[in-house]
Parts: structure tokens; sequence; C-alpha cells
């Protein structure tokens, strides 16, 4: 029996992979309509991406930015990052999140207008003033996920399986608030115009 469970699992990995090889290449999905509105209640201003970002992510990548201002002291920066054809445009945030230097803490999801988002608690050093950190998926097809690891299987099933490339949209909202009611009650604003 020992022998028997490897050598059934080879076939079924060579005759899934035999089968892929005749499928034709996938098609690259349409990038789904996406803008930065303005939002009742706050004055904006688009933003350029980085230098950093430009260089970083592959050329087909679509980023845009916006700072939205409340009527009190609330800041919130909004970035949309429309992946092409490649895997690396869109990546979990807590990937780069510590890289640039922040601490990460209280990790949950919100459901906002039927947008799932993931809230982080972000901190420059332990005890330091903390901000607020936002974000969400969802691609042409209209699946809607705040779960990176569902986002991939997503993908990985219609690049294999469906021979479609999705396009990913991948939204931040970073705030230097960290007052769970102004960002949540910004975020559902800002879910309405992500429609």
């Amino acid at each position: 029996m020992k022998k028997v469970l490897p050598i059934c699992v080879a076939l079924l990995v060579v005759s899934f992979m035999a089968a892929q090889s005749l499928m034709p290449p996938p098609v690259i999905s349409q990038a789904p309509e996406v803008q930065l509105s303005e939002i009742d209640g706050y004055t904006s201003v688009p933003l350029d991406p980085s230098q950093a970002e430009l260089e970083t992510l592959p050329g087909d990548t679509v980023i845009l930015k916006r700072r939205y201002q409340g009527s009190g002291a609330e800041t919130y920066v909004v970035s949309a990052v429309i992946g092409g054809k490649g895997k690396s445009s869109i990546h979990r945030p807590e990937l780069c999140l510590p890289a640039q230097g922040f601490l990460m803490s209280n990790p949950h999801s919100v459901l906002l207008n039927d947008i799932p988002w993931r809230r982080l608690s972000l901190e420059r050093g332990a005890g330091e003033e903390s901000f607020s950190f936002a974000y969400t998926f969802f691609n042409q097809a209209g699946m809607r996920t705040s779960s990176h690891v569902r986002r991939i299987f997503a993908d990985v099933w219609d690049r294999s399986v469906l021979g479609r490339i999705d396009r990913w949209v991948m939204v931040t909202v970073f705030s230097l608030s960290n007052r769970s009611d102004e960002m949540e009650g910004f975020l559902s604003k800002l879910s309405e115009t992500l429609r």
C-alpha cells in the first residue's frame, strides 16, 4: 500500500500536467473599471505613484492614488493597484509593511457595504503612535475578498483550469489616526465608490 500511493499521486500529477500542456494559452482578462472618486464630506487630491512603486512593480501595473481629508484632522491615503498579466503586481501587504518599518497588530476582518476589508494597526516602534491600515482585493469577475490566501487559490484555479489570467485590484487605505469608528466610517463611504 505504501508503494501504491506515491505511484498514484505521480500518475495524477503527470496526467494533469499533460492535460495542461494541451490547453491553449490563457486569456488575459480585461481590467476592472476602477476610479478613486470624490467622496461626500471629504476633499481630495490625486497623488502620483512613488518612484519605488514604479521601479518595483511590473510595467503593466496601473497605480491610482488619492488623499482624502475629512472635516476634522482625519486624512486617508488610498491606493488602487491594478495587476497586469504577471502575479507580482499584487501581494499581501503584510509582506511589505514590516520592510517599511511598521510593527503590525490587531488584524481583523470587517464587512462594510458588502465589501470585505482586512484591518491592521501599525506602529513605527513598540509603544509609539499607532496608525490604521486596511485592504481589500477584487477582480474583473466580481470576486471580492480580504483574504490573500483565498485570492491566490482563485487565481491558481482560474489560470490552471479556466485558462484565464485575472486582473486583480488591491485597494489599500492608510490613516494617521487609529480611531476605529473614523476608519470604518471612511471605508463604508469608499466602499460605495468601489461598486
